[in-house]
């Protein structure tokens, strides 16, 4: 009998179990993914709204100007316009409001990160106090931008201003100039002040939308608005790169078919540089470890490691390269204006310009010394090695301590090596094929448009997959804690 009570007990907590799981299930776990991650897709949403928002003003050009829309696409050619386009959002063109995008932040926030190593005793104990120095350091940051934001603007406007196209028409006139009127004092205090002011006042716009992405968004705001900035201009370069190849569907059959081949093999080319970047940057060393009195695992599938990307860094030397040469290239054009013939001028031109072999050289070695220099300071072997002694966890074969540091370190600086010299290469490569080929160095394969694009798509891919997994757990403890709660309920209704 009491066998026949028992058998009877556990069908009711069976049954009472799978209704619960799957009331649970319909409240938790549906298998409709919107549902499931609504918080994820709201993220989604206003960061797609955020960004029409910027794509929008990157359409509102500053008031009080025109624009020779033809002069202007000549003038895009040059290296400070290309450096601005690519750390600014691409918005240079239309002379926008939002034009300097979030390139001032990041040439500060170079400065500030050198600083605080060691450089500076306040900046580095701002470094290592955790979030409230690294909100201290962000306000520095963005009190910093503002002279950079001016001395970019001020170069813009003297660059522009000055500027003339092949017709002799310049580049950006005021309204009233055009209008026909009489030209006195408002119109420099327009051009060298006002503007200036406007295009500072968007970078904080900017820096302030970015925030909110990286807060409300799906992350990464800076890097979000770089990307779109970049990404816009795509369409435009394969346009443009077909009508270098194929200037007329008119021409001969010859040539038209020599164009598309041509093109053809551009356009394969470019992807196989996709295929090699998206390669090099998920490639990783995977370095076994162990933990104390674990015992040693046998099976490779369950051997726990410590994954060490080939390029550690990420796509932070590339930016910081094309920051560090874009200063003292913006400081030439602000000199050009007054005095063209000066050697600082010349120095710039024929050195530090990418249309040089020299100016070439300096952006890939600055490419890799920043690639080594990030790539320790994104992964600390110093403090890994802390953090694996007060673990328990080593890797077989090395000392803790010590000696796990200078392994990890060696470790690092052997991938940096790999890393850099890739980096390198795409980040130089449009400006090789462009001296070679003559074919306009924005409309050549690779760059650090490219290099930029890819590294955030895929940070960005692994983030919203890290939010789906997390909100999965979420989930799956929610669901395990309501079924414990109805297996107690079931035995306190069942004590006979």
């Amino acid at each position: 009998m009491s066998k026949l009570i028992k058998a009877r007990r556990d069908k009711e907590l069976a049954t009472n179990k799978k209704r619960h799981s799957k009331k649970v299930k319909n409240d938790f776990d549906k298998s409709n993914f919107f549902v499931k991650n609504k918080d994820l897709i709201l993220r989604i949403v206003f960061t797609f709204f955020v960004l029409v928002i910027i794509r929008a003003g990157m359409y509102l050009t500053v008031p009080g100007v025109t624009i020779d829309q033809k002069a202007m696409s000549d003038a895009q050619g040059m290296d400070f316009f290309q450096l601005m386009s690519t750390l600014g959002g691409g918005s240079i063109g239309k002379f926008s409001i939002l034009a300097l995008g979030v390139s001032p932040y990041i040439t500060a926030s170079i400065i500030v990160q050198l600083l605080s190593t060691d450089v500076i005793p306040v900046l580095t104990n701002w470094a290592k106090s955790g979030e409230r120095g690294r909100k201290k350091l962000d306000r520095l940051t963005k009190v910093l931008m503002i002279p950079f934001a001016i001395m970019q603007a001020e170069a813009t406007v003297f660059t522009l201003a000055n500027m003339k196209s092949a017709d002799g028409k310049s580049v950006i006139n005021l309204a009233w100039e055009t209008a026909g009127s009489q030209v006195g004092m408002a119109p420099a205090a327009f051009y060298y002040v006002l503007i200036p002011l406007i295009m500072l006042a968007g970078s904080y716009l900017m820096l302030w939308i970015a925030d909110q992405i990286t807060v409300r968004g799906v992350g990464n705001g800076i890097s979000i608005i770089i990307f779109l900035g970049i990404i816009t201009t795509f369409p435009n370069n394969f346009k443009s790169s077909f009508q270098y190849w194929i200037p007329s569907m008119h021409e001969s059959a010859g040539i038209l078919f020599s164009g598309i081949i041509k093109f053809v093999i551009y356009v394969v080319v470019f992807l196989l540089v996709i295929f090699f970047v998206v390669l090099m940057n998920e490639a990783e060393r995977k370095i076994p470890i162990q933990q104390t009195g674990s015992g040693l695992v046998k099976t490779e599938d369950y051997t726990p490691y410590l994954p060490l990307k080939l390029n550690n860094a990420g796509v932070i030397p590339v930016i910081f390269a094309s920051a560090i040469i874009s200063t003292p290239i913006t400081i030439a054009q602000i000199v050009r204006a007054g005095s063209p013939n000066s050697g600082f001028v010349k120095f710039c031109d024929n050195v530090l310009s990418f249309g040089s072999w020299w100016g070439i050289a300096i952006y890939a070695v600055l490419t890799i010394a920043f690639t080594f220099l990030y790539a320790q300071v994104q992964i600390n072997p110093e403090k890994i090695a802390e953090n694996f002694k007060k673990s328990g966890t080593f890797i077989p074969g090395i000392k803790p301590g010590k000696d796990t540091s200078k392994f990890l370190a060696g470790t690092i600086n052997r991938l940096s090596i790999i890393g850099s010299l890739f980096l390198a290469i795409i980040a130089v490569l449009p400006y090789i094929i462009s001296k070679i080929t003559g074919l306009p160095s924005q409309f050549a394969i690779g760059g650090t448009g490219l290099i930029i694009c890819i590294s955030v798509a895929i940070q960005t891919i692994q983030q919203l997959k890290g939010r789906v997994i997390q909100q999965s757990f979420i989930d799956k403890k929610k669901q395990k804690f309501g079924d414990k709660q109805v297996m107690e309920q079931e035995r306190e209704s069942h004590i006979w």
